[in-house]
């Protein structure tokens, strides 16, 4: 668990800087995207320093632990359905990969805290749990305008003349 306590620390610790990068724009998707990342990462954060508080020798240390865990899977869901600006497309399916594997953790984390202890669900909680957060710190990457990279990174680009330009919506006036 102090791995998992430093990891996110570490992810907490970038998203401060990437939603700096959206606090320049005057656009007000980006305002939005950068609002709800904001309180993305404050809710997780509220969520890291309480699960570092329980005690873990506390009879319910198990549920207080499961109530931090559903709480960062609704958080996760609701990033994810954020509406991503043209300029992070990149990061929309990584916030629905991080989505779903924090889906994915919560329900092993559950198999192995309720009832009687899960060793083989528990490993495989924090495995989808780690999943989870590397994702958000490719989409950290992302904001701050660079290339994810590391295992199992596929970035895939295209020539100037391959991509099709974005038409700029015009208002009726």
């Amino acid at each position: 668990m102090k791995n998992i306590r430093n990891k996110v620390l570490m992810f907490l610790v970038l998203s401060i800087v990437s939603v700096n990068i959206c606090a320049c724009s005057k656009n007000d998707e980006l305002a939005v995207y950068k609002t709800n990342m904001e309180s993305f990462f404050t809710e997780v954060s509220s969520c890291n320093d309480a699960m570092n508080s329980i005690d873990p020798n506390a009879d319910d240390a198990p549920s207080q632990l499961l109530t931090y865990i559903d709480k960062l899977n609704e958080d996760f869901s609701l990033m994810a359905s954020y509406d991503v600006p043209k300029e992070f497309k990149a990061a929309e399916a990584l916030a629905d990969e991080a989505a779903d594997n924090m889906t994915k953790a919560a329900l092993s984390y559950h198999e192995a805290y309720d009832g009687e202890f899960n060793a083989d669900a528990e490993s495989t909680a924090s495995q989808y749990y780690e999943r989870a957060f590397v994702r958000i710190q490719y989409i950290v990457t992302i904001l701050h305008g660079e290339i994810p990279e590391g295992d199992g990174v596929t970035v895939t680009t295209q020539e100037a003349g391959q991509i099709d330009p974005i038409e700029e919506e015009t208002s009726e006036q």
